[in-house]
């Protein structure tokens, strides 16, 4: 764990909640972007390479471990009242704010037979509410608040998903009092 979780504000970047079962032989991809482009001096594969690895409730605690050793201005865990705690299944990613890190995006490469596994685009559109007056029919959005993915309803529903948090809370996917006129849930 970073011991300099307490000098500045966390913000998150993406999410380590998937529910996929990983196998051995499979690589876990974390690729690490400012505004602009890819950081590739970050960004890294994590293999699974035992059986207890690729387990949907453990290999996101490993790679949360990895990223909290190995990558500066990064953390991953969930944020408790004891501070950044990195737990099994659903860890958030962060970054120092400020620091020029903008998002996280995870990709699988599964050479197994994997039926869950989706490789190349991450699930999301946006990290909400980013780039939110963009937001549209269909747009997916990762609601780091919740760490689930949220898909913008068609017209007139439509409407309501590009209203800022600050302005509007009542819409905010997953959190907001009427965000169900607005969003509709898609991961568990």
């Amino acid at each position: 764990m970073h011991t300099s979780l307490a000098c500045g504000n966390w913000m998150p970047i993406g999410c380590l909640n998937h529910h996929t079962q990983l196998f051995v032989g499979d690589m876990v991809t974390v690729t690490f972007y400012d505004t602009q482009g890819e950081l590739v001096d970050l960004s890294f594969k994590y293999e699974i390479i035992t059986e207890e690895q690729g387990g949907p409730h453990n290999w996101p605690r490993f790679v949360a471990e990895y990223i909290n050793t190995h990558i500066p201005l990064v953390a991953a865990g969930r944020m408790t009242e004891q501070g950044l705690v990195v737990a099994y299944r659903s860890n958030q990613i962060y970054t120092l704010e400020g620091c020029g890190i903008t998002r996280a995006e995870l990709t699988f490469k599964c050479i197994a037979k994997c039926d869950d596994c989706q490789a190349v685009k991450p699930a999301y559109d946006y990290i909400y509410p980013e780039k939110c007056s963009a937001y549209n029919a269909g747009v997916k959005v990762l609601q780091p608040k919740t760490g689930l993915i949220y898909k913008c309803k068609p017209w007139p529903f439509s409407q309501f998903c590009n209203v800022k948090e600050e302005n509007n809370p009542l819409y905010e996917p997953g959190v907001g009092e009427s965000w169900h006129l607005a969003w509709q849930q898609i991961s568990p």
